[in-house]
């Protein structure tokens, strides 16, 4: 359901704060949907900084087209490794650019070669 603002003031005669949805194409929030089915809400600007595959995803028709806006379908990552990939975006967007020490990012063993074929397929 969006949030319309427009108009809109506080008690104290100042407009709102407003947080994005997932809602409409200006939306700042994304969900990408595992395999398995589970869904994970995401940053918009993390997922599409971080992966020109998402990136191309989003931005009109072609082969990667998605029925519903700002859903991306995986149908090859489970969540298992999607929640990896999703923590990577986080990751990427908090150390780009970073004036400290980048700690190692880390995985987990069992899903190694998953994460890589995921990170592949995204390009990320």
């Amino acid at each position: 359901m969006p949030i319309e603002t427009t108009g809109a003031t506080s008690s104290s005669g100042t407009t709102p704060n407003v947080c994005g949805g997932l809602e409409g194409p200006d939306s700042i929030y994304l969900k990408l949907i595992s395999s398995d089915g589970h869904e994970f809400v995401v940053r918009r600007d993390f997922a599409t900084s971080a992966s020109p595959t998402i990136k191309n995803m989003l931005s009109g028709p072609g082969q990667y087209s998605e029925s519903q806006p700002n859903e991306i379908y995986l149908k090859d990552i489970p969540s298992h490794v999607l929640i990896n990939v999703c923590r990577y975006f986080a990751y990427k967007a908090k150390y780009t650019n970073s004036s400290i020490d980048i700690p190692e990012f880390p995985i987990d063993t069992q899903v190694v070669l998953e994460l890589l074929v995921a990170s592949d397929f995204l390009d990320c």
